[in-house]
């Protein structure tokens, strides 16, 4: 079974799914995978096992932080009821799927809080964050830190595939009547953003307000969640039915690539449908898992010399639609949501990937006139090690008002020291360019007026785009390019066949250490 946005295994890491919950400022930065141990300034907060347990630790003056030694994370737990006691807990490394750990930067002032995919060969390893492709990280401001909060235009790869995301900032709290925020680069790759501004909505105190993939706003005020959920007809409901430490996502701990092996797995939902619905919201907090965002890196760079010059036919529309007709395809980063239909499944609309490291709730808008039953079914055919999924929702609720303001920065200044206001004011061919790991802006908005016995909802609006740093110096590889680009299912067979290398090396790697 699958979860979380990082994966772990038993014999092996697991990149396939590297899930951040993160809870403050990640400062980029490469960690040996042998040396946790010798990592000083992380502690593991929570761990997350295969069956679903989680272990929530404490620590302070009193308790030492959890810890790894030999096969065992060794910390202290809270136990429930009153009066409050701690009992200390040694957790096998083998049972755990998933675990956090914070780090304190203090140049920057960020506390992170990162999820980590582990495995255990004699030692437990750290997978290296630095292996992230993606796009910027957007901190905000909390009243003592900067917090880890979007990250938005993952996939925009190029100009061609230039797009708008919208980030929910949980944690930005108003500093003085202004909102800080920080924009930084900190993988490899040169990040191009061409607009920033913030979206305030004030609504209803028992109401949500959601964008989707195109930036529309609902309200969600009756969100019901699954009555059944399984994959691979396996029952993951505690995985999926509500935000919190545990993620679902495939589990490649034993996958044997072989001719009739299933390449996709297969996720099907159950809610409740009023009898007079014809349309539904269905909430979906998700997104890509990280080796999906290296598998994009590798998919292009087989391209070599050739890469700049695919970026530009893009540009033409009828070579952009067969891209479009790819990813409608093989679902990679783009996948559809099937309806039942008296027996049928239907194709009835599209999840985006986003991430891979922070997961941000999406609407999709789904016509469910035709359904008669009282029980709407869903099914998800995601290719194996692409999707990380933490919570699906519906709501039928009708649209409630709400107050909604775009504001542009009063500040925006680079690290430094220029003024990027009028660059990020506007979507145009005004980019700021940050083609350097480190590099970082820092913007204030002021705080509007704020609506009384209403609560207030803050989204980042960013445009962009990224280029990633790789090798352009390769001969193309054309009979791999027409594989992945014509033969259904090969890029995933691709995917499978180069995470399974990717194993192989690390094993080899620690055994000859």
């Amino acid at each position: 079974m699958g979860v979380n946005m990082l994966k772990r295994m038993t014999a092996l890491i697991t990149l396939f799914s590297f899930v951040l919950y993160m809870t403050g400022c990640y400062t980029s930065q490469e960690i040996p995978k042998e040396q946790f141990y010798e990592y000083r300034d992380f502690e593991i907060t929570s761990a997350v096992t295969y069956d679903g347990r989680i272990y929530e630790f404490v620590s302070g003056k009193t308790y030492l932080p959890a810890y790894m030694v030999d096969s065992l994370i060794v910390g202290y737990v809270q136990l429930m009821g009153y009066p409050i006691t701690v009992k200390k807990v040694e957790v096998p490394v083998a049972e755990v799927k998933t675990i956090y750990v914070e780090h304190y930067d203090a140049g920057n002032s960020c506390l992170a809080g990162i999820g980590i995919t582990l495995g255990v060969i004699g030692i437990v390893f750290l997978i290296a964050l630095a292996t992230k492709e993606s796009c910027p990280f957007v901190y905000s401001f909390d009243g003592e830190n900067y917090v880890f909060d979007g990250e938005p235009y993952g996939g925009a790869i190029c100009p061609a595939l230039e797009r708008t995301d919208y980030c929910l900032l949980e944690n930005l709290k108003p500093f003085k009547n202004q909102y800080l925020l920080q924009l930084t680069n900190e993988v490899d790759e040169t990040q191009f953003t061409n607009e920033f501004k913030l979206w305030v909505v004030d609504h209803p105190q028992n109401v949500s307000v959601i964008p989707d993939i195109d930036g529309s706003l609902f309200t969600i005020s009756n969100p019901l969640k699954p009555l059944k959920g399984a994959a691979n007809g396996v029952d993951i409901i505690k995985w999926i039915d509500e935000k919190d430490l545990l993620f679902w996502d495939s589990d490649m701990r034993n996958l044997e690539l072989t001719e009739d092996m299933s390449h996709r797995d297969t996720l099907t939902l159950s809610f409740p449908k009023p009898e007079h619905a014809n349309k539904v919201k269905l909430v979906v907090n998700g997104g890509t898992t990280l080796w999906g965002s290296q598998m994009l890196k590798k998919m292009t760079e087989i391209r070599g010399t050739q890469v700049d010059n695919w970026y530009k036919s893009l540009e033409n529309p009828i070579m952009k639609a067969q891209l479009d007709y790819w990813n409608d395809r093989e679902e990679l980063y783009q996948l559809q949501v099937k309806i039942n239909v008296d027996g049928r499944w239907i194709n009835k609309g599209e999840i985006w990937g986003g991430g891979p490291f922070v997961t941000e709730d999406r609407v999709i808008t789904l016509d469910v006139s035709d359904v008669n039953s009282g029980e709407l079914n869903i099914m998800l055919l995601p290719p194996k090690g692409f999707w990380t999924f933490n919570s699906f929702a519906v709501d039928y609720s009708a649209e409630q008002p709400y107050k909604f303001l775009e504001i542009s920065a009063t500040e925006i200044t680079s690290d430094d020291g220029v003024d990027l206001r009028n660059v990020l004011e506007f979507s145009d061919d005004n980019y700021y360019e940050m083609p350097e790991t480190g590099q970082r802006a820092y913007l204030k908005f002021p705080v509007p007026e704020f609506k009384t016995n209403h609560k207030r909802s803050v989204f980042a609006k960013v445009s962009g785009y990224y280029d990633i740093h790789m090798n352009k110096s390769g001969e193309p590889q054309n009979e791999l390019i027409r594989k992945i680009a014509f033969e259904p299912e090969f890029p995933v067979k691709y995917s499978i066949s180069e995470y399974k290398k990717w194993v192989a090396e690390l094993i080899n790697q620690t055994a000859s250490k």
